[in-house]
């Protein structure tokens, strides 16, 4: 009897058929990493530290600007600063992608931690510290399984073990990250129910193909020079156990003899042969491993190596495609996280949360100094057109200037020198005092004086 798939059949090539095609049986399965193996393969392996690390890094390293007046700037960067806020995001994250979910806890000085956080309610310096706690440190409690209600199979609280007792904190005191997204994450049990996979689970046969191969071809190293004795009557020989043991000398003092001297004295009848071991193409299959690995996170192999593109393309496409990726984390992800911390972190570093304050994330690509100035030139141009065709008042097109160069980083800190340029003005002309300013000033004299 033939099986054969509901899919595509040879009779004559066997595709399809169970019995003869290799990949008609081959099939999905899921084999879960336990924690000690993902804690492992993140410590001792550059491959998967770099894939966890490095679109972590990417999101978090250029930071944030604030869009707000600069005293509430200065404010909050200040206060960012104190708490660690980007650094324990960063940590919170790479345990995140390694473990499967991380919470960054939000200390205030609430004293029912079970109770929403209010984040209105948040005074000046209410915003206390900081902790991060992975997955394996933050127990989802029981799961909401009212269908009805929004947060349905995600948890209730969470528990942590504190001073031998177990606290247990309300969802809304944590930014959570939830590791890569299961279909059904409401359905799993174990440690890892109310959590995501690690990034390292679906990389992982990649990952220990790369690893394996790597050691592989370190081990070979050692049989690059095979030695070869050619003794006459060999095998008549051995079946002697007085001539066994004098080839067994013989090979012994060889070696010895050859390893220090670098001469090896043999027989007239024997005869030494050295073969040398082929590595072409190894580290090609060794990069194309790697290459798969930071595949699995859309991380380009010129980003995920360090080193430049082997082919025909630069990878710059692919490179843009990444941070469009990571932009995407940022906004999809990270941004939804922080907003409850964010929102105390306002309220603490100023006291009350200021009108259409937001922020906006630093681009990832950096400019260079001729890239930035054939930008400048660019703008310059298109304003002196703007200006000349008569269609925008010349402020107009000045404060459309400057939104455009600060924006794309050509002049960053403009808008900062033109704020502290006006305040100098303000100062020196006394404009809040006019008469005593004009007291000040030199006084035109009489027609009639001067003549």
């Amino acid at each position: 009897m033939i099986y054969t798939t509901d899919s595509l059949t040879s009779l004559v090539s066997g595709m399809g058929n169970v019995q003869r095609d290799k990949l008609a049986s081959t099939t999905y399965s899921y084999v879960e990493l336990t924690d000690e193996q993902l804690t492992n393969a993140y410590r001792n392996s550059w491959v998967a530290k770099r894939l966890v690390d490095t679109p972590a890094m990417d999101a978090i390293k250029n930071w944030r600007v604030w869009q707000t007046d600069n005293d509430s700037l200065n404010a909050l960067e200040q206060y960012e600063d104190k708490l660690g806020v980007k650094q324990k995001l960063l940590q919170t994250i790479i345990a995140s992608r390694a473990l499967g979910g991380a919470g960054l806890y939000i200390g205030t000085k609430d004293q029912d931690l079970l109770q929403p956080l209010d984040a209105s309610r948040i005074k000046k310096d209410g915003l206390s510290y900081l902790i991060v706690f992975p997955r394996t440190a933050l127990v989802a409690g029981e799961l909401d399984d009212n269908v009805l209600d929004g947060n349905f199979g995600k948890p209730k609280y969470y528990e942590i073990v504190s001073n031998g007792s177990i606290i247990k904190i309300h969802p809304s005191r944590f930014v959570l990250f939830y590791g890569e997204q299961r279909l059904d994450e409401w359905a799993y049990s174990g440690a890892s129910r109310g959590w995501g996979d690690s990034v390292l689970q679906a990389a992982y046969n990649w990952m220990r193909n790369a690893d394996s191969t790597g050691n592989n071809i370190a081990s070979l190293i050692f049989e690059a020079n095979i030695n070869v004795f050619k003794i006459p009557d060999l095998f008549e020989k051995l079946g002697d156990p007085e001539q066994e043991s004098k080839i067994q000398k013989r090979l012994t003092l060889a070696s010895a003899s050859k390893g220090i001297t670098g001469d090896l004295v043999m027989d007239s009848a024997e005869e030494f042969i050295r073969n040398s071991a082929s590595f072409n193409g190894l580290s090609d299959i060794l990069d194309r491993f790697i290459v798969y690995v930071g595949a699995s996170q859309g991380i380009p192999a010129n980003k995920f190596l360090g080193q430049a593109n082997k082919g025909l393309s630069d990878g710059g496409d692919l490179l843009q495609n990444y941070y469009d990726d990571i932009k995407a984390m940022q906004t999809l992800e990270i941004q939804p996280a922080l907003q409850i911390l964010d929102e105390c972190l306002i309220r603490s570093a100023l006291g009350h949360k200021p009108d259409n304050i937001s922020y906006t994330w630093q681009p990832l690509e950096q400019a260079n100094a001729k890239e930035i100035a054939e930008t400048g030139d660019k703008l310059a141009s298109m304003a002196e057109k703007l200006l000349s065709n008569g269609l925008f008042e010349p402020q107009e097109i000045r404060e459309a200037m400057i939104n455009k160069l600060v924006n794309d980083n050509v002049l960053p800190n403009l808008g900062d020198v033109i704020d502290a340029s006006n305040g100098q003005l303000e100062s020196d002309l006394s404009l809040d005092n006019p008469t005593e300013s004009n007291s000040d000033m030199p006084q035109p004299q009489d027609e009639k004086a001067i003549i």
